[in-house]
């Protein structure tokens, strides 16, 4: 045993000097750069490229088999520059000797020193590789193609690498250059480590930075298998292309695992950071390189300061009434894409506290797509979210002509013929305008240019709200129909709520039955018709004291002009009630009816919702009551009629009696000046009769009279 194992020994070195000898005398005798013209020819014949070599080619023996070239370069295609398509500056290519003994390949360290790669695109969108890898549409692979390919290399070495795409077709172009990458032992389907970085300059898009990024990889060839874990990236950049100007990145992803042949790709613990937000993501593709055929994803937001982000974004700022709006925004969802459909699921989002949950689609349909989205939320406060002149007293809204909404387009006919969707939303409560709502449900839907709203519904201040309505814009222009109904009321809450006062009181009952036709605020206005009811109960009205107004009026009787009401006067009553309609934007009013204590009034006029001007009469009187407000000062006024003018517009009303007229009632003369107004109102785009035409009514002193209140917009 012992002479066998010395005489195995001895053999084997003798191998292994005649091995050493054998491959000093091929060094000897063998020179490979004998061969350069020839492998140039031999390439120049096969590709019509020419390969250069601008080094010495080396061989290795010791302790790998391989090639060292100095320098190599191959040519562009043609119309593509004189720059080479390819070349390094030196590149070592080794075989491990004992597998290869064994009649495996498996391959040392593979070594580049500053490679650099010019791809393109011509104008015609021809690459530039195209003759190098392009293959005939049903052409067989070649023999030998079709085996596999066992990988085993000791690890890769890239230096100073430098990468430049020129599209000319899309006008854009980029230089990554700087690119060095290591990696470990690379097996089939075994985990090496890599890492990388690389300097980008990019002129179209304006951008430039830099990447980094380190993890594991793994790679099966034959079975087009690649993974990754662990992965870190981070990602400076800057430009005109980059939102905001510049960028400050990190992404990370547990595990991403692409298989070419079952076309899927499928990412876990993706964490994405960049502009004060970080997202997380778990997902699915299909379809990488014939087209995506499928995507789902469950995507979670944390909580992130949303004008921080716009800010670093470069959006615009928000401009909203509370500065700490959107400054807290976070959630998650979960959404199915599929060519013609995205489907989101399980939406449960954060912002400012209010908690947002539900699902929609889109889907795509005509000229735009199907939308459908049922929504739950809890607590909002919408005046939060709106621009601060739209809360502040309502200012915005007082007056539409002078603000220029009235040539405003809110009924845009060819958006309404276009939009698909179906919207269900309920909102636990819902502050809007200072004022409070709750239970409010929201349902909708538009289809082939007719929106049906049915119905938007809430309680609010012990009573309870409900409009329903339609927008056909079937037939061209919009025509829009609207019910409405209030009930029970409690007006002192609203207006306390609104107007920061409690100047109001009462309990509110009123409907309404509208329509009206047109694109633009002064078309529906100018439009508008239908009938309305109202009763207010028990309550208090700001701005002109009645009984007060007619004993003035009495005491006044000897003199001339006009009795004005104060603006801090105000008359508490038992019911106002009333029904009237409307027609071409005018409101008509023939049988108000008030009953306060010891006074009883009726009333009658008109109001344009175009011109905002009013001309109205209430004729009002006191009665006998053991709890009036006449007192003995009042004896000679029961039963007589006090006509009282409303005039101005509905923004400044003005209250006042003409002593003239006063005295006529005394004598027995009915008063009743607004009748020939009434009949006259024929036009509200070119007047509405000339007693709309005032902004005052009597003699010219009361256009000089100070603002007065309005009973929300009632007058």
């Amino acid at each position: 045993m012992g002479n066998f194992l010395k005489f195995g020994l001895i053999g084997l070195g003798v191998c292994l000097i005649l091995f050493i000898i054998a491959a000093v005398v091929f060094m000897a005798v063998f020179d490979p750069n004998d061969y350069k013209d020839r492998i140039s020819r031999a390439v120049r014949d096969e590709t019509g490229r020419t390969l250069t070599f601008d080094g010495d080619i080396g061989l290795t023996f010791f302790p790998s088999l391989g090639v060292r070239l100095g320098g190599l370069s191959l040519s562009n295609a043609e119309g593509f520059g004189p720059e080479p398509m390819v070349s390094v500056r030196s590149a070592l290519v080794t075989v491990r000797l004992v597998p290869l003994l064994m009649g495996k390949v498996r391959f040392g360290r593979l070594e580049l020193d500053r490679p650099v790669l010019n791809l393109g695109r011509d104008a015609q969108g021809r690459a530039n590789w195209d003759d190098l890898v392009g293959r005939k549409p049903g052409e067989p692979e070649k023999a030998g193609h079709g085996k596999a390919f066992d990988l085993d290399v000791a690890g890769v070495a890239v230096t100073g690498g430098e990468l430049t795409w020129d599209d000319r077709r899309a006008d854009v172009r980029f230089v990554l250059g700087g690119l060095d990458v290591t990696t470990g032992a690379i097996t089939k389907g075994g985990l090496f480590p890599v890492k990388l970085s690389v300097h980008f300059d990019c002129r179209h898009p304006d951008a430039r930075g830099t990447l980094t990024m380190e993890g594991q990889s793994s790679l099966d060839l034959a079975e087009r298998q690649y993974g990754h874990m662990d992965m870190r990236a981070a990602i400076q950049a800057e430009g005109a292309s980059i939102p905001g100007g510049k960028l400050d990145g990190k992404l990370s992803f547990q595990f991403l695992a692409l298989d070419f042949n079952k076309e899927t790709a499928q990412v876990t613990g993706l964490e994405c950071s960049a502009y004060g937000a970080t997202l997380l993501a778990d997902g699915t593709i299909r379809g990488l390189t014939d087209g995506l055929e499928a995507a789902s994803a469950d995507l979670t937001l944390q909580p992130a300061d949303l004008r921080a982000v716009l800010a670093a974004l470069g959006a615009p700022a928000s401009d909203t009434a509370n500065a700490k709006a959107l400054t807290a925004v976070g959630g998650s969802v979960r959404f199915d894409f599929k060519p013609g459909r995205l489907a989101v699921e399980d939406m449960e989002l954060s912002v400012d506290g209010t908690r947002i949950v539900g699902k929609g689609t889109v889907e795509r349909g005509g000229s735009w797509p199907r939308f459908t989205a049922h929504l739950d939320v809890g607590d909002l406060d919408l005046d939060r979210y709106l621009p601060p002149e739209h809360v502040a007293d309502g200012e915005a809204s007082k007056e539409p002509v002078k603000s220029g909404l009235m040539d405003d387009t809110v009924l845009p006919g060819k958006v309404i013929r276009r939009l698909d969707f179906d919207l269900d939303a309920k909102i636990a409560r819902l502050t809007l305008g200072k004022a409070h709502f709750s239970n409010v449900a929201v349902a909708a839907r538009g289809a082939d240019g007719l929106v049906t709203i049915d119905p938007v519904s809430a309680e609010a201040y012990g009573g309870t709200l409900k409009t329903t309505g339609t927008v056909d814009a079937r037939q061209g222009v919009p025509v829009t129909a609207t019910r409405t109904e209030v009930a029970h009321l409690d007006v002192a809450g609203l207006a306390r709520d609104v107007t920061g006062k409690s100047e109001y009181a009462g309990i509110a009952d009123y409907s309404s039955s509208l329509n009206a036709r047109g694109e633009r605020m002064r078309d529906l206005l100018g439009t508008l018709g239908g009938e309305f009811s109202f009763k207010l109960s028990d309550g208090v009205f700001p701005g002109v004291d009645l009984a007060g107004l007619a004993r003035s009026t009495h005491s006044a009787r000897d003199r001339q002009g006009t009795v004005e009401a104060a603006g801090t006067d105000s008359t508490r009553f038992g019911s106002i009630s009333g029904t009237g309609t409307i027609k071409d934007g005018v409101v008509t009013n023939k049988d108000l009816e008030v009953m306060a204590p010891g006074l009883r009034a009726d009333g009658h006029g008109a109001v344009s919702l175009v011109t905002r001007q009013i001309d109205y009469m209430v004729r009002a009187k006191l009665v006998p009551t053991g709890e009036g407000q006449g007192g003995k000062s009042s004896k000679d006024l029961i039963g007589v009629l006090v006509p009282i003018h409303v005039t101005g517009t509905i923004d400044k009303p003005h209250y006042w009696v003409s002593v003239r007229e006063y005295v006529k009632a005394l004598g027995g003369v009915v008063v009743d000046t607004v009748g020939t107004v009434l009949g006259g109102v024929k036009s509200v785009v070119k007047g509405v009769g000339s007693a709309l035409d005032r902004s005052s009514g009597g003699n010219g002193t009361e256009s000089a009279q100070p603002e007065r209140k309005k009973f929300l917009g009632i007058f």
